[in-house]
């Protein structure tokens, strides 16, 4: 067994491809039903020897070590109080898989300003881009937010339709004299005074 069973690192943003290399890594070793919990939690039985139980011990270890040497310090320090495989994986999942409408706006800022680099093949942007849209289908924003937010402006913008506007009124202590307008130009085609 290598120390990191795949190349792709963990560094948040991208969950899906790491953990859909992680996953077929893992059922490869036939050990997938540790992380998902069809395998049950390592607890010793009376009539288990200790080399099962510690073979089951070790598998799971072996996977949190796999997961550690696959993320980046600022994702890998979230798991020193976690002891078992499935619940750095459900932690992860909950974590990445967002499903809030900033988090849906964020992918889609990024698709609008992914664009195709010079010398960077059809293949390789096809690639990169279809990742986003893979993102954005899993992400489905939750709407309802959305509607309580436009309820809670509309509240907001009736109450203060309904407050008299704030006026502010200037006077001048300087005398209401007019201008001498004999000295302003006066227009030629409008006959009004300050324009030519």
């Amino acid at each position: 067994d290598s120390a990191q069973p795949i190349t792709i690192i963990l560094d948040g943003p991208n969950y899906l491809r790491w953990s859909s290399a992680m996953k077929s890594f893992l059922k490869g070793r036939k050990l997938w039903r540790i992380v998902i919990g069809d395998k049950s939690t390592p607890v010793k039985r009376q009539d288990e020897t200790d080399e099962s139980f510690t073979d089951c011990l070790e598998a799971n270890h072996r996977i949190l070590t796999w997961f550690t040497n696959t993320y980046v310090p600022s994702v890998n320090i979230h798991f020193s109080c976690f002891d078992l495989a499935k619940e750095v994986w459900d932690f992860l999942a909950s974590r990445y898989t967002s499903a809030d409408l900033a988090h849906h706006y964020q992918l889609l800022s990024t698709l609008n300003r992914l664009r195709q680099e010079y010398g960077q093949s059809i293949d390789e942007f096809h690639s990169q881009m279809s990742y986003y849209w893979g993102l954005l289908a899993v992400s489905k924003p939750k709407w309802h937010s959305l509607s309580e937010l436009i309820s809670e402006e509309t509240r907001r913008l009736s109450i203060t339709s309904q407050q008299p506007p704030f006026i502010i009124v200037v006077t001048s202590s300087a005398s209401s004299q007019r201008p001498d307008n004999s000295k302003r130009p006066r227009c030629t085609h409008c006959h009004k005074i300050g324009h030519i």
